[in-house]
């Protein structure tokens, strides 16, 4: 079973407050359609971010290293439950609008979330984010004993932006750092966007992009091209950047 995730960050969702789905939310979907169209054993899931209760990072990190904990226990929240899917997929796909020349916020916000990905594991019962803890941790990591790992390494990721304005270039490139950076393998071509201009209807828009054959080849790439390297890659393990803390 190839495991494909989708995390839709437009907050315009059908039967919600608005009457279309959002081009990016389409675009995703389009991107699902193909992969199911494309593999027999693949399983596809969407998550729209605006729907999920998510919490802005406290900064615990910035603090002290050891105080941000695997997987983030600051909030009773649904990062935990996304980010278990992430871990449990082989492919994922962060689907963006481009608002004030960036991402849509709520993406934004859960990407800050990300940084508890590589701390160390601690048991949420026993968390306290003292400095006495923070301390002992940093032992425990120096002498070996606590191992800080990140499970998203090497998994295969794919970009879906939208928008009407300037911007999406930004989005895009700000998305492809942040995935490197966690250790995701980005095939060739790993993002594809559609721009409209901010005068165009709903209607135009929408159907622009049934109509627009480089779009739909552009679907249809980077949907074979994950797939591919997923299968390529799947079961690999790979080099991590050793975890060097010192007690002060």
């Amino acid at each position: 079973m190839v495991r494909f995730l989708g995390i839709n960050s437009s907050p315009r969702i059908r039967g919600n407050h608005a009457l279309d789905e959002s081009l990016c939310a389409m675009m995703l979907q389009g991107l699902m359609d193909t992969i199911r169209e494309s593999c027999n054993d693949c399983h596809t899931e969407i998550i729209h971010l605006s729907q999920m209760n998510i919490h802005p990072c406290r900064a615990c990190f910035s603090d002290m290293e050891t105080r941000c904990h695997y997987l983030c226990d600051c909030f009773d929240d649904d990062f935990s439950i996304i980010a278990r899917k992430m871990i449990e997929a082989d492919g994922i796909i962060l689907a963006s609008p481009t608002y004030m020349f960036g991402m849509a916020g709520v993406l934004k916000l859960f990407l800050e979330r990300w940084i508890s990905f590589k701390a160390p594991p601690v048991p949420r019962e026993i968390v306290t984010k003292s400095l006495d803890e923070c301390f002992d941790l940093v032992d425990q990591m120096a002498d070996g004993t606590l191992k800080a790992s990140n499970p998203l390494q090497g998994k295969v990721g794919g970009i879906v932006v939208a928008g009407s304005e300037l911007g999406q270039d930004n989005v895009a490139k700000e998305i492809m750092l942040i995935l490197n950076l966690y250790g995701f393998i980005l095939p060739p071509q790993c993002f594809i966007y559609h721009t409209g201009h901010s005068m165009q209807s709903l209607e135009e828009v929408r159907r622009g992009f049934y109509e627009n054959q480089w779009l739909l080849h552009a679907l249809k790439n980077l949907a074979l091209s994950m797939l591919q390297l997923i299968r390529l890659t799947k079961g690999q393990v790979w080099p991590k950047m050793p975890k060097i803390l010192q007690k002060e």
